[in-house]
């Protein structure tokens, strides 16, 4: 199998170290700028090219779009109106209307095209417990989800300028726009979908940034549950994720510097402190864990850095490397994509949409 990856950026390139690793001699990049496209085709050693055009001339069976948000389009339109199966960053394309149509044409191909939708999230052990705990009632009925992440982003990547890259931007699909459809989309893996939002979008601080740096969001679920989603990009010194979910019997919480979830059961007035261990995915976390380590003893490419898990046997970037296998796998027919499915994102990218016109009007508004 062929893979085309898009984007040469700091995503770009943790796609490309698993891919070359789960693919050797089946990878290229598209990188628009030519100075980047030669170092990183260098680094890794594969075929790069600055053209759409020439890339798919080389037919590759399968693509992966990293570049920034807003700029995924193309690329993912491209691919399927050429039979591609196509994998890209969350989200899978901003405008709604564009990501309808796009879902609508993979379906007609009858080639089977597989939208990888990313989230990769999904593999990480602590968001894998706290489903299996919802799934299986264990605090019963989710009532209130209380939901807290800030980042401050010049701290995003300290290797460049944060006023030079796109998540400076809302237009690009920065100023924490994509962070909110990736929590967002999180939430909806714990809670279901929601229905109605009420959102305030400001900008508050002195960031030389286009757009807002707080975001704060009042959900309403399908379920009847309620929550409150509050993002922003100007946290210095925290301790990331702070997730609170309040059940009729009982409560989930977690911080993300804690290598347990505690879950308090009303029923015995008791606390529990769940290790990360406890996933129903663990074996397969800490393998993939292991796999990476070699990976990157054997690679040593440069892709930036991410918080780690500090749960022993595990690192976060296993996460990635996981769900390049689940995207291949689909693309080679082996199996069905399920990390996020695109009717999934379809509901994300409603939501997301009604965030900013509830923010716009200033009232609660309907997930359209």
């Amino acid at each position: 199998m062929k893979v085309l990856v898009v984007g040469g950026g700091s995503m770009g390139r943790r796609r490309l170290r698993d891919l070359t690793h789960l693919n050797p001699g089946g990878v290229m990049l598209l990188e628009a700028n030519p100075e980047r496209c030669n170092e990183v085709a260098k680094t890794f050693g594969i075929p790069g090219y600055t053209s759409l055009d020439a890339a798919l001339a080389e037919k590759p069976d399968a693509l992966a779009v990293s570049t920034p948000p807003a700029l995924h389009e193309p690329y993912v339109r491209a691919a399927v109106e050429h039979g591609k199966h196509v994998f890209a960053e969350v989200p899978f394309l901003f405008q709604y209307g564009s990501l309808r149509e796009v879902a609508d044409q993979a379906k007609q191909e009858g080639k089977k095209t597989v939208l990888g939708v990313s989230h990769t999230i999904r593999y990480y052990p602590p968001y894998r417990l706290i489903h299996d705990l919802l799934q299986k009632q264990t605090v019963g009925r989710p009532l209130y989800l209380e939901y807290s992440l800030g980042n401050y982003l010049p701290d995003w990547h300290p290797y460049e300028d944060y006023r030079k890259f796109y998540a400076n931007d809302q237009k690009l699909g920065g100023a924490g726009m994509d962070m909110l459809l990736h929590e967002i989309s999180a939430i909806h893996w714990w809670m279901g979908t929601s229905t109605k939002i009420q959102a305030r979008l400001a900008k508050v601080s002195s960031l030389q940034i286009s757009g807002p740096d707080t975001h704060d969001v009042l959900m309403r679920f399908e379920n009847g549950a309620v929550g409150f989603f509050h993002h922003d990009v100007i946290e210095r010194g925290t301790v990331g994720r702070h997730i609170r979910i309040v059940g009729e019997e009982g409560t989930i919480e977690w911080h993300q510097n804690q290598p347990t979830i505690r879950v308090y059961s009303g029923k015995k007035n008791q606390n529990e402190e769940l290790g990360f261990d406890q996933a129903s995915d663990w074996n397969e976390a800490v393998e993939a864990s292991r796999e990476s380590s070699r990976l990157f003893a054997a690679q040593k490419a440069a892709s930036g850095e991410i918080p780690a898990a500090t749960a022993p046997q595990f690192t976060y970037e296993s996460c990635y490397l996981r769900e390049m296998k689940h995207y291949l796998d689909a693309a080679a027919g082996r199996a069905a994509y399920t990390g996020c499915t695109i009717d999934e994102e379809i509901n994300t990218v409603a939501t997301f949409h009604a965030v900013l016109r509830s923010a716009e009007e200033g009232r609660e508004v309907t997930v359209a």
